[in-house]
């Protein structure tokens, strides 16, 4: 029996039984990995046009609660289990891998605030010497232009530890979302409306929009 789907609304993604899906249907199982790994076929990396529809849709459905990954296939799969393992694995890797860039990240800028704040110190200790030393405007110019430079050289330890940190936030959350997102393997045409997304290496993936009433080409004369 065909599960029950709802295309309402504006989004290009189907729901089902309360929650969007991400469709994704292929010929053969082989059109998910990317044929260009030179790895062993059950070892290579996903397609790059999938990773990019996983995330890019993973990014417009981060905010609800949960969403499914259901891939169509148009011919029995001697081991479906074999696609869910691949996806997983793939998200593990990259939710890894955004783990050490951010603590290389954060050792950097602890790193940077170290320097900067003995830089600091040193820079405001110069400017009250200069003060002293040199009376007048020319002193006072000095001075502020000092302690200017000083709170400059703070910035970029800031910039590392607090604002690199929210994109990484945001990208670590889909992520994770994709990661722990229930995914099924169904051998189906899959739903009339919207048509699953169709990708490959033998047919570009282009995701499908939910109103798309098809063209009609007349013949030239």
């Amino acid at each position: 029996m065909q599960p029950a789907t709802d295309v309402s609304g504006p989004s290009r993604y189907r729901v089902e039984h309360g929650e969007p899906c991400i469709d994704v249907r292929v010929g053969q199982i082989e059109q998910l990995f990317d044929y260009r790994d030179p790895a062993p076929f059950r070892g290579r990396d996903l397609d790059p046009g999938l990773v990019e529809y996983l995330t890019d849709a993973g990014e417009d459905l981060v905010r609800h609660e949960t969403f499914r990954i259901v891939f169509w296939l148009e011919s029995e799969c001697a081991k479906p289990a074999e696609i869910e393992a691949a996806v997983r694995s793939h998200f593990e890797y990259v939710l890894d891998r955004i783990r050490r860039r951010r603590r290389e990240h954060r050792r950097a800028g602890h790193a940077a605030l170290v320097i900067a704040i003995v830089a600091l110190a040193g820079l405001l200790s110069l400017a009250q010497l200069i003060a002293s030393a040199i009376p007048g405007s020319l002193g006072a110019g000095l001075k502020e232009g000092l302690i200017i430079l000083a709170w400059i050289l703070m910035w970029r330890p800031i910039e590392v530890l607090v604002f690199d940190g929210i994109p990484v936030r945001r990208e670590r959350k889909v992520m994770s979302k994709l990661l722990a997102a229930p995914i099924e393997v169904r051998v189906a045409e899959g739903p009339v409306v919207p048509a699953p997304a169709r990708f490959g290496p033998d047919k570009p993936f282009h995701p499908t929009p939910v109103e798309s009433p098809p063209a009609s080409s007349a013949p030239n004369t």
